[in-house]
């Protein structure tokens, strides 16, 4: 929806002065807010979910 209005290059980071997390907050926070070479976000947060799902076994082992 963000995209429709006000263009393709639109992350949720351009609607915040701050985002905070702890954890998993903490992990999407840092994606969200990563900066390329152009200063402009890494990630869309249609992205975080599948490096969530793909790396989080390894970030939070459930070993006991």
């Amino acid at each position: 929806m963000m995209q429709k209005l006000d263009g393709e290059d639109v992350r949720i980071v351009d609607y915040f002065d701050v985002i905070a997390g702890t954890s998993t907050g903490g992990l999407v926070t840092t994606m969200l807010t990563a900066p390329n070479e152009n200063n402009r976000p890494v990630f869309a947060a249609k992205d975080i979910i599948d490096f969530y799902l793909d790396n989080c076994p390894k970030m939070f082992p459930q070993e006991m």
